[in-house]
């Protein structure tokens, strides 16, 4: 049975982090609110974190985004240097580009810089083969203030999804770093085109998504009484719990540890549910999601 060990939102800041000075402070200031500005305690989370993977004796890995703090060079060389470490092979590791890390080396630069030997499948629109099924890396991180954190999905890699989802025999997986559910500004933090993802989901019964950014454990309904589609581990840097396992099952994937359930709309109305979201036994997401 094809397992996969997930994971998100690192957010690994540079040691000299401290002699910033500046628009540079202030910026990773605000990206940092409410967690500690501490490198080697977020570098030992991340460690720990790859380790549980490692250990899980997963087929492959994924880390959907908010993998640095403001997407620095030197944050992205810590990065290469854990996964270097890690005892991962690069065909067993999808790495994905959060909010964050758009902020600074655009990821097309960091694909050819410190993360040059992870690149098998970290390239926007990578279809990756597990075992029976298919993951998609779609890249929903753009450029943009420092102060927002929303994300787009591009309809290109959303085609190859639904490309790859007709051979309706498989489960396709749809790895992005943003939630597939609408939030209180998605302008501002979400999903802009939130409904194309969904619809596509909806459309497509053998697509299941994994995600990060608010640094929630949840698994996600579509529709009720379905059984959840969408997957999300709590933050590395903020979690206890790090890692999630699941399973691939036929044309589900299946968490080993479920999470609490939250639909991704009312039934009917297509508005957030927001009294399930926040009624949610997990820790609450930072005021600056992802």
């Amino acid at each position: 049975m094809f397992r996969i060990a997930h994971l998100s939102d690192l957010h690994l800041i540079e040691e000299g982090v401290r002699s910033r000075r500046g628009v540079s402070r202030i910026q990773l200031e605000y990206l940092s609110l409410l967690k500690k500005i501490d490198p080697v305690a977020r570098r030992e989370r991340a460690q720990r974190a790859l380790a549980a993977a490692v250990a899980a004796n997963a087929d492959h890995v994924v880390i959907t985004g908010d993998l640095t703090e403001d997407g620095s060079p030197d944050q992205f060389d810590i990065l290469r240097q854990l996964l270097d470490e890690s005892g991962l092979r690069p065909e067993q590791l999808t790495v994905l580009s959060g909010n964050h890390d758009a902020h600074g080396m655009a990821w097309s630069e960091a694909l050819a810089g410190p993360l040059d030997r992870w690149t098998a499948h970290a390239t926007p629109g990578a279809v990756i083969p597990l075992g029976d099924a298919r993951m998609v890396h779609v890249h929903t991180s753009v450029i943009q203030p420092f102060w927002m954190s929303g994300g787009t999905a591009p309809s290109d890699q959303l085609e190859e999804v639904v490309k790859q989802a007709s051979r309706s025999d498989r489960l396709v997986i749809l790895a992005q770093h943003h939630p597939p559910f609408r939030l209180y500004n998605n302008w501002v933090h979400g999903l802009t085109n939130v409904a194309a993802v969904r619809e596509l989901m909806l459309a497509h019964e053998n697509v299941s998504l994994v995600y990060g950014h608010m640094h929630i454990e949840r698994d996600v309904e579509l529709v009720a009484g379905e059984g959840p589609r969408a997957f999300a581990p709590c933050g590395v840097v903020t979690g206890d719990r790090p890692v999630r396992v699941y399973t691939i099952e036929g044309k589900r994937l299946v968490p080993t540890t479920p999470a609490a359930v939250g639909r991704a709309a009312r039934r009917g109305t297509g508005m957030p549910d927001e009294a399930r979201t926040q009624q949610e036994p997990s820790p609450p997401p930072p005021a600056e999601p992802g």
